[in-house]
């Protein structure tokens, strides 16, 4: 499998009950969501070993949730680009404790959940903090591959887990496997699995590339969530099946 080509697309959006979007995509340098754009479409071959996908949430009740979300997304890749071996637990645990220092002394100090999917030559990995998720999607199977892996949410929507937050330093969950050529993975935030069924998530997953994020997004909008709206889809294909 030394060739193949990933059909990315990503979408965000501020949430109907949100005065900003406190959600952040990271894929490559591009940057989605806090302080960034709203959606990304890309059809390439790779060329690098390993390649990292991010989606961060800022916690609610928090304070400047969007600055929480777009620092650990910019720190963890900082980290990524810079190591010839990149380590998860160490990214995680310097980006939580940089992220705890600007906010030391707040009563709500920043704080942000993360989900995480690194693509190396052969394998899949996958991390969390918070409730954020990631799906895989497959032969018209759908798996959620963060659940009953997710932090438990404490007093209702409050994080125990999570990066900054004035908490203890996180664990994050950490799940690695093998690809095929056909897989989907799909990361979103809360505000968009916390309101869909499966079948929803694989209809969306059938549209053809463009636009999958999207729909997503607008799917759980529509089901009544009031939440920020992130996605990012991740198709592994085969050089021949590339296409625009």
């Amino acid at each position: 499998m030394d060739q193949l080509s990933l059909s990315i697309d990503a979408y965000t959006q501020q949430g109907l009950r949100r005065s900003i979007n406190q959600d952040c995509i990271g894929i490559g340098s591009w940057r989605g969501g806090a302080g960034g754009g709203t959606e990304l479409s890309l059809n390439y071959q790779r060329e690098q070993n390993s390649e990292l996908f991010l989606l961060s949430d800022g916690i609610g009740g928090h304070d400047d949730g969007e600055i929480a979300s777009r620092f650990a997304v910019d720190s963890i890749f900082e980290l990524f680009q810079s190591q010839d071996n990149f380590d998860i637990l160490s990214a995680i645990s310097e980006t939580h404790s940089k992220l705890a220092k600007i906010g030391f002394g707040s009563l709500r100090p920043l704080g942000a959940t993360l989900v995480g999917l690194i693509l190396t030559k052969n394998l899949v990995t996958i991390f969390s903090l918070g409730d954020s998720g990631c799906f895989h999607f497959n032969d018209n199977k759908l798996i959620n591959m963060t659940d009953g892996k997710k932090s438990p949410k404490i007093r209702s929507n409050i994080i125990e887990n999570c990066l900054g937050g004035g908490l203890t330093m996180p664990v994050a969950s950490i799940i690695q496997r093998k690809f095929e050529v056909g897989d989907i993975f799909i990361l979103t935030s809360d505000g968009v699995s916390d309101w869909l069924s499966k079948a929803v998530f694989k209809e969306c997953a059938q549209i053809q590339q463009r636009n999958r994020s999207e729909a997503l997004c607008v799917n759980a909008a529509r089901a009544g969530s009031g939440d920020d709206l992130s996605a990012i889809f991740i198709e592994i294909k085969s050089d021949t099946t590339l296409s625009d």
